[in-house]
């Protein structure tokens, strides 16, 4: 384990050495991890740490939430208060501008059961509101919507079967979020790939995609799990 300083921030690196030409940088776990050839002297490394500097502390200074707090809960971008409530017949309830749980210690599957029932009711709300504007390219009748905490992906769609799941991290962000992951999703009914007709598609359904997209891998990376 080595340790760098940047601007009074004491950041720790690891190093690891490959037959590669170039040299690559990952923030994970709090840590800058370096991936780079043999040969490469431990000034060069810091160098490169040096040159991406701003782009680490982006990263270190971000503030991390817990996915699972006995404190407060975000649901659809704002945070609230968890209070516990042991004659509550669900484990947990919303209540207008809190959160009732039945008891401690929290229960991280039926929390998550939670996150899952919210995304899917938000996605079938948004379906049958934007219903004008998805006639005009895709078919959004007869789906099956799903919700799942994923680490590795937002979304997905099989679309033969016509089923959408979203990572019910989403119920944690604003509303508009779910929105863009769904119309994503929701563009792979028509066009499979990644292909310029895809973005053609998603751009008519979601204008300002691209902007939306850079503020939730932002978002995704605050929470801890």
């Amino acid at each position: 384990m080595n340790q760098i300083n940047l601007d009074n921030y004491l950041i720790n690196y690891q190093v690891f050495f490959k037959n590669i030409k170039h040299m690559y940088l990952r923030y994970e776990n709090n840590m800058v991890k370096i991936t780079c050839h043999k040969n490469i002297t431990e000034e060069a490394i810091e160098l490169f740490i040096l040159n991406h500097k701003k782009w680490i502390l982006d990263r270190h200074q971000l503030k991390k939430i817990e996915l699972y707090s006995e404190k407060s809960m975000y649901i659809f971008g704002k945070e609230y208060p968890v209070f516990i409530d042991s004659k509550l017949k669900d484990y947990i309830q919303f209540d207008s501008d809190r959160i009732l749980m039945r008891e401690y210690p929290l229960d991280r599957k039926k929390i998550e059961n939670f996150y899952k029932k919210i995304t899917i009711l938000e996605m079938n709300h948004l379906v049958k509101s934007n219903k004008s504007l998805l006639s005009k390219y895709i078919n959004s009748n007869h789906l099956v919507f799903k919700a799942q905490l994923m680490k590795t992906r937002l979304g997905s769609c099989i679309a033969n079967k016509r089923v959408i799941k979203l990572n019910s991290l989403l119920a944690r962000f604003d509303r508009e979020y779910i929105k863009l992951v769904l119309f994503h999703e929701l563009s792979h009914l028509k066009e499979a790939n990644h292909s310029r007709r895809f973005y053609d598609l998603f751009g008519k359904l979601y204008p300002n995609y691209k902007i939306m997209n850079q503020n939730l891998k932002k978002l995704t990376k605050r929470f801890i799990f």
